[in-house]
């Protein structure tokens, strides 16, 4: 019994430390903030300068543990009923139509499409 019990602390613990690094599993993006949930449920942020962000912008996470670097590529969009919607209801209606590229702590890439779609 008591073998049993000095061995599952250990192989406890290691378990614990296998896990890894969280991954995006999804984006959310309005025209200043980059908003990424994690796999571990952590949400961490890419704020957008305050000038200059109208095609993207890049950096790493924050507000969270995972400092990973992004980059938003903003899409100017040609979608007609969309230059129209913009022009009526003004630029915070829609989200933008963009590719968000995040690089994890092991060099994966992951990007994601706006509106929400992800590659792998």
């Amino acid at each position: 019994m008591r073998i049993a019990i000095a061995l599952t602390v250990p192989l406890a613990t290691l378990a614990a430390c296998a896990t890894g690094p969280a991954t995006p599993v999804r984006v959310s993006l309005d025209p200043d903030l980059l908003a990424v949930t994690m796999s571990d449920a952590t949400t961490c942020l890419g704020p957008a300068p305050v000038t200059g962000a109208d095609t993207g912008w890049s950096g790493r996470l924050t507000g969270c543990p995972w400092d990973y670097a992004y980059t938003v590529e903003i899409d100017p969009g040609t979608n007609p009923i969309r230059f129209l919607l913009t022009e009526v209801f003004g630029e915070g209606i829609l989200s933008p139509l963009a590719t968000v590229t995040i690089t994890d702590a092991t060099g994966h890439i992951r990007r994601f499409q706006t509106p929400e779609h992800a590659d792998d």
